[in-house]
C-alpha cells in the first residue's frame, strides 16, 4: 500500500540542516489519524508551500511538509487509512474528479509523484520526484527565486501520492463515492 514504483530516485535536495524547522503551528493539535492520498493526476490551484513545520499531535510532534491550496482537484482519488487490523478505503467513482475548496492546509510526510508542473518559470523537474521533510527539493526551497514563482500557483502533480496526510480547511466533495474494508 505505501510502496512505490521504482526510479531514478529522490530529485535533489538542501540538506536538512540548511532548511529551517519552523515552530510549532500556533499550538493547532493535529487529529492522530493520517491518510494516504494516491490520485491519477492531481492538480494544486493557488498553492504556497509554507516549508517543513513541527506540528503537535495526540502521539507526540511530527515533522511535516506544509502546504495552502486555494482549491485542488483530484483524478481517481483514493484516501486510505489503518485503523487496527483494518484498511479503509474512501475512493471517488472510476474516472471522476474530487474537489476541494475554500483555502485548505495540507500536511504531509511525503509526497511522491511525476509530472510536476508548478508555473511557468520554476526550474522543476519532469521525472519522478521524492519530497519530504528531510529532502526538500532545490526548486522548491523557499529561499530561491524559483520557488517564490511556485506561490500562489497551479502545481500538476502526475501519479501522486501523498504520505500521512491531514487536511485542515476545505470541503471534500467526492463524487460517486464507495467505502470499502481489507
Amino acid at each position: 500500500m505505501t510502496a512505490e514504483a521504482p526510479g531514478p530516485g529522490p530529485a535533489p535536495a538542501h540538506h536538512p540542516s540548511r532548511h529551517r524547522t519552523r515552530p510549532h503551528e500556533r499550538g493547532q493539535v493535529l487529529a492522530e489519524d493520517s491518510w494516504t492520498l494516491t490520485s491519477r493526476r492531481l492538480v494544486l490551484h493557488g498553492t504556497r508551500f509554507a516549508g517543513v513545520v513541527t506540528v503537535r499531535t495526540p502521539a507526540g510532534t511530527e515533522r511535516l511538509l506544509k502546504f495552502t491550496v486555494r482549491s485542488f482537484e483530484a483524478a481517481d482519488l483514493d484516501l486510505t487509512v489503518r485503523r487496527g487490523l483494518t484498511t479503509w478505503h474512501l475512493k471517488a467513482g472510476a474516472g471522476t474528479v474530487a474537489t476541494a475548496g475554500s483555502p485548505a492546509t495540507l500536511y504531509a510526510e511525503k509526497l511522491v509523484g511525476t509530472g510536476f508542473g508548478p508555473g511557468r518559470r520554476t526550474a522543476a523537474p519532469r521525472g519522478r520526484v521524492v519530497i519530504s521533510p528531510s529532502s526538500v527539493p532545490h526548486w522548491l526551497s523557499p529561499r530561491l527565486p524559483a520557488a517564490r514563482n511556485v506561490r500562489r500557483r497551479a502545481v500538476i502533480i502526475e501519479g501522486a501520492a501523498l504520505y500521512r496526510i491531514r487536511l485542515t480547511g476545505g470541503t471534500l466533495k467526492l463524487p460517486r463515492p464507495h467505502l470499502t474494508t481489507t
